[in-house]
């Protein structure tokens, strides 16, 4: 999991030079943004009761942007992360935001906030530029021990990514973010602890 974070990553970076547009995926909590639950830091634990917030980041490519709406596919997370809130961030860039996002059950889509340039409401995004389109805030519901990966994609009508003439652009690029989805140390301690306790009373019966 910490090769496929940083595969994306570098995917993004190195992507992001000749791309029209990047969306990216990051942790807000998290010093690794693209991956969390490493445990290398105590606030990286994601415990059973904790949210986590993914913020949408779009980079303008050489064609600059005026707006996007992008969804988020969290289905490969169902039934260990549970969405709790999700919304567009309008900002200086992109004041705008026509519709709500809406939760499908495995996506939260239409993530959107736009520029009118040509009635002077916002200034877009230059090339290289970024800004937030949106959140998305899961609960960890449970500690099986895997990896889910969070992914951004454009699906349907209401999703698209503008460049700053207000045109559709086809070519960009959208990188995923990954929950390493491990208990925190006191309850893999409790998880042992109760599996031992399980296996003296077993013996003790059998005894």
């Amino acid at each position: 999991a910490v090769a496929l974070g940083s595969a994306v990553a570098l995917a993004g970076f190195a992507g992001a030079a000749n791309a029209s547009a990047t969306i990216d995926l990051i942790w807000t909590s998290s010093t690794n943004p693209d991956v969390i639950g490493l445990g290398t830091n105590t606030l990286e634990f994601v415990n059973a009761s904790d949210s986590i917030t993914l913020s949408v980041i779009l980079i303008a490519g050489p064609a600059g942007s005026s707006g996007a709406g992008v969804s988020i596919d969290y289905s490969d997370a169902i039934g260990k992360l549970g969405v709790i809130g999700y919304m567009a961030t309008p900002g200086s860039a992109f004041p705008i935001s026509f519709s709500p996002p809406i939760d499908t059950g495995s996506r939260v889509e239409n993530i959107n906030t736009v520029a009118l340039i040509f009635s002077g409401i916002g200034t877009g995004l230059q090339n290289g530029q970024s800004a937030q389109l949106g959140t998305v805030t899961f609960h960890k519901d449970t500690l099986v021990a895997a990896d889910f990966t969070i992914t951004s994609d454009i699906l349907g009508g209401a999703d698209s990514i503008l460049d700053f003439d207000g045109n559709v652009i086809n070519n960009a690029i959208f990188n995923s973010a990954v929950l390493m989805n491990v208990p925190e140390p006191g309850a893999l301690s409790m998880l042992i602890l109760g599996l031992g306790g399980l296996s003296l009373v077993g013996r003790g019966r059998r005894s």
